[in-house]
């Protein structure tokens, strides 16, 4: 039977859909970031699990009958014999990419899915070539491209799906909407395409031709052949550029023609999809670690959805079930429904006590304290939430959502409004409720949920399960925004939010823009029953990797601690700020206008191509390295080294020097104006918010404001500081911080006797260890030896490589290569233990601090080399970083507990860094002095002693010490 079909017959065909194969693998990896897509041994999926994701969208909104994707070849096609230079400046594709085009290819074949390559043709000649049989064999053919080229292609039975910034906005390119965009017909883009040019092929247009003027000629003159013929009537620069350009023209116009007239060994029919060999698709799935969600959901858009040969998915959560919600109107219906819904929770929900520290003490050197705690069955738990702003002293009055036994209820806020308002005893029975249930309740984002809660007076206690946290532990370098990404990562369960824009960058699907109550009211009991499958997903993994003794002994009392400092805030001295912002304005206005005057024109100090016509043309300094984009860097660390080597030229030293005050005290004008507009006017105090859940090392974040990034070294900077003061009712701010803890914790790990008798010494630590790296006396040790033993020290601990520490130290890398060779000799054991580190993260996929917190690193087995370099430095880095962490956390809560066991007013206002800023209550200087620095100082017990150093002051500077 013959493909081709007389007129009457075409409209009984369907639909042909043909895929620019690499085209998609492209926005697919580009789309999703590899380290949430990889399998434990390094393999990169997200280039698969999008290609798949987006094919599926598109089978699911089209519905073909008929389907085939075209690939490139390795190697040159007839194009590049035509122009050598044809793609050349392309960079050539991620390895993390290439290793998953034969994975999407098996994944095509499973699926029964055609997948052509053609060697010495492009994947557009094929597609060129199908499209036209789909044409000739009666089938509407829809062309899924993000390639421009494809263009030519569209007629009244041809259409080309072209991407938008997101994937779901692909837009349906038919000859109208050719023509409205680019003002000539489809078959005349190849034409426009030849005298524009394609920056992205490398095919050079006419200089100064446009979209815009190519159309003009076209139109006037009818084709590209009439403009070459009118070309000596085209006036102008841009009429001289085409007659300079003529051959190129016509080369451009051969060479961005698509062949459409290939064999390619197939018939339209034989283009059928959907018969799966189940086996071999399986076998692929759970090599890339996919979840048996997105299996079914691949499965179904090829039409066989409720086939299956496997058991669920071990990352299936046991149920996720929307359930109905009841609106609870006044407190006679709560009591109802937490009586028949809300059995009191048995012993086995119960966990230790949080002030029982000894669960966190390290059993040995890299060895942290079995858990003590076990995951009980969560079968009568259920799951509070609330609707809001979480941003502490901000928070809006919140519906509250409860879950138990598969049943919701929900408060509505106006209930709340009126309840809190009449005093009718509903708040009353809430918190009577939350406090019965405490030891088996589920949270998602324990600080957060607490001020919500707060802004209807209700106090959330500790629960037993968080989530949010829990998340955090299991997978520490994914950080979900909302409780539907964490249920896409954990869950693979996909639910469109109210902004889709959140949840997959290009690969989000949308939504309406009106959302009705009804669909509102089903958003809130989604997220309630997505908590509770989260919590019977993750909790057996927590279980499994005694990590419960890290949320309950560690994260979740620290929220706690951290949800006090939020809503208390810290207190500043606006007049300080207003005047300081003012003064870092004027010196900066002062540097540009010494920097305007070197350079002889008002240039723009924020703008590198200027700066670099500035410094390598007008000055003559010698060019620096060269970015991607093939111009010279122009960053900080460029400039100051240009400044220093500058000297005998005193114009460029002028302008540089000029140039980097007005970057410093710019940068310090932007960071006291973040401060001005982040102070709440009604008390006086910013409240930042310290993110818990984002650092993968454990350490903690600050945001809205940022109070870590306010510089400490160097004077201006340290200034800023002073503006913090204590607030009314208090009198002095205590500032207590840990001194090189890093290194501490890196002795005790390492178990180097050496590095542990350095601390024990009482000299100069740095000093000290340099003597023995030296081979000299303490006595005899320059600055410059102290400063590079130093560096060497933190640089290990932080995972710092050779060249690193050269670039540092301003040393040659031989130099900082024999540097590391004398350390190492003199602390061997140290050298030992971070070995181990590496080849333990490469055996096991992940490292631990003394307290069990992980983090994995698939890319310790990546292909490509700066991928697997990088895993190395983490690694190196993790475990040091992330026991520092703990102990601080560790640390904070002690400090609270004894503050408020001891009956002081005095609070902690502030983490930074290693940091703890406490607001002193009057007449409770020594007392609280005392017990936050005895917290600090026996967090843990390490072979060395940790030495906090501790200051009071009337503000934060003055509390320096």
């Amino acid at each position: 039977m013959s493909d081709n079909l007389d007129d009457t017959q075409t409209k009984t065909r369907g639909t042909l859909l043909v895929v620019d194969g690499h085209s998609l693998a492209f926005r697919a990896f580009f789309a999703l970031p590899v380290e949430s897509f990889s399998t434990h041994d390094g393999q990169a999926t997200n280039a698969v699990w999008g290609f798949a994701s987006m094919l599926c969208q598109v089978l699911d909104s089209e519905r073909p009958d008929r389907l085939a994707v075209a690939f490139d070849v390795k190697g040159g096609t007839f194009r590049n014999q035509l122009l050598p230079q044809y793609k050349g400046t392309r960079e050539a594709a991620p390895e993390e990419l290439l290793t998953q085009l034969p994975l999407i290819q098996r994944m095509l074949k499973a699926l029964g899915v055609t997948y052509i390559e053609k060697p010495g043709f492009e994947g557009d000649d094929v597609i060129g070539t199908l499209a036209s049989m789909g044409e000739d064999a009666g089938y509407a053919t829809l062309v899924l491209s993000g390639d421009r080229d494809a263009f030519q292609l569209i007629d009244d039975n041809i259409t080309v799906l072209y991407p938008g910034q997101h994937f779901k906005d692909l837009k349906h390119m038919t000859p109208q909407a050719v023509e409205e965009k680019y003002h000539v017909p489809p078959s005349l883009y190849p034409d426009l395409a030849a005298l524009r040019g394609e920056t992205a092929d490398n095919i050079p247009g006419v200089p100064g031709v446009g979209d815009g003027f190519a159309a003009k000629w076209i139109n006037q003159f009818g084709n590209l052949e009439g403009i070459i013929a009118h070309a000596d009537e085209i006036g102008g620069k841009k009429g001289e550029a085409l007659r300079d350009n003529i051959d190129q023209v016509k080369l451009n116009r051969t060479v961005n023609a698509l062949r459409r007239d290939l064999d390619l060994g197939v018939a339209v029919r034989d283009l059928t999809f959907g018969e799966v060999d189940t086996a071999a698709f399986d076998e692929l799935f759970a090599q890339l670690e996919f979840g048996g969600r997105t299996r079914s959901r691949i499965l179904k858009s090829f039409g066989i959805g409720q086939q299956s040969t496997v058991e669920d998915d071990s990352q299936e959560p046991s149920s996720f079930n929307v359930p109905e919600g009841t609106v609870i109107n006044d407190a006679a219906q709560l009591q109802a429904w937490a009586a028949a819904n809300m059995p009191a929770a048995d012993s086995s929900t119960q966990h230790s006590d949080h002030s029982d520290h000894e669960l966190l003490q390290p059993t040995a050197a890299g060895q942290h304290a079995p858990a003590t705690l076990c995951a009980p069955r969560i079968a009568h738990a259920w799951t509070l939430n609330a609707e809001g702003s979480p941003k502490p002293g901000r928070a809006e009055l919140a519906s509250i959502l409860l879950f138990s036994a598969g049943q919701a209820a929900i408060i509505p806020a106006k209930v709340l409004r009126d309840s809190v308002a009449a005093d009718n005893g509903l708040m009353e029975t809430m918190q009577t409720i939350i406090n019965d249930h405490a030891s088996s309740m589920i949270v998602h984002g324990f600080k957060e949920q607490s001020h919500m809660l707060a802004s209807v007076n209700l106090v959330l206690p500790t629960p037993f399960f968080d989530t949010k946290l829990a998340g955090y532990l299991i997978h520490p370098d994914f950080h979900a925004e909302s409780v539907e990404e964490a249920g896409e990562h954990f869950l693979d369960v996909h639910i469109e939010a109210e902004d889709s824009q959140e949840s997959q960058g290009q690969l989000d699907l949308g939504g309406d823009d009106e959302i009705s109550e009804e669909d509102d009211r089903h958003h809130e009991l989604t997220r309630i029953a997505l908590i509770a499958a989260l919590a019977a997903t993750l909790a057996p993994m927590v279980d499994e990797r005694q990590q419960f003794t890290l949320l309950h002994a560690i994260e979740l009392p620290v929220s706690q601690v951290l949800y006090g400092m939020e809503r208390t805030g810290a207190s500043v001295d606006m007049p300080r700020l207003v005047a300081m912002r003012d003064q870092f304005a004027s010196d900066a206005r002062q540097a540009q206008e010494i920097a305007w005057d070197a350079a002889g024109t008002r240039v723009n100090l924020q703008s590198p191509k200027q700066l670099q016509k500035i410094l390598f043309e007008d000055m003559g300094l010698k060019p620096t390295r060269k970015t991607k984009s093939g111009s010279y860097t122009t960053n900080a660390a460029v400039l100051q080294d240009l400044y220093v080597k500058s000297v005998d030229n005193e114009r460029a030293n002028t302008f540089l020097g000029a140039l980097l005050r007005h970057r410093e005290t710019n940068k310090l004008k932007q960071i006291v104006q973040t401060l001005i507009d982040a102070t709440n006017p009604a008390d006086g105090r910013i409240h930042t918010t310290f993110e818990q859940t984002v650092a993968a090392t454990g350490r903690l974040s600050s945001v809205d404001p940022n109070l870590q990034n306010i510089p400490n070294r160097n004077a201006q900077g340290r200034e800023i500081r002073s503006a913090f003061v204590p607030g009314e009712g208090y009198e002095s701010l205590l500032s207590s911080d840990y001194s090189q803890v890093e290194l501490r914790i890196m002795a005790d790990l390492s178990g180097d006797e050496a590095l542990i008798e350095a601390f024990r010494s009482g000299a100069d630590f740095h000093r000290y260890v340099a003597s023995l790296v030296y081979g000299v006396p303490v006595e005899e040790i320059s600055s410059d030896q102290r400063s590079h033993v130093k560096a060497m020290s933190y640089g290990l601990a932080y995972g710092l490589s050779t060249y690193g520490l050269a670039q540092q130290l301003k040393i040659a890398p031989g130099e900082a290569e024999r540097l590391k060779a004398q350390y190492f000799a003199t602390f061997g054991k140290v050298h030992e233990y971070l070995e181990s580190l590496v080849s333990s993260a490469r055996e096991r996929g992940y490292t631990e601090t003394m307290f069990g917190r992980r983090r994995y690193f698939p890319g310790l087995h990546s292909t490509n080399r700066n991928v697997r370099d990088a895993a190395e430095r983490a690694a190196l880095n993790a475990p040091i970083q992330g026991s520092a962490a703990d102990i601080m956390k560790i640390a904070m809560i002690r400090a609270d507990q004894a503050l408020r066991n001891a009956g002081l007013l005095s609070r902690i206002i502030l983490q930074i860094h290693d940091e703890l800023v406490v607001e002193i209550a009057p007449g409770e200087q020594d007392r609280a002095s005392e017990l936050v620095k005895d917290a600090m100082e026996h967090a843990v017990q390490l072979a060395v002693p940790l030495d906090v150093s501790t200051g009071i002051g009337e503000d934060w500077q003055l509390a320096a010490h």
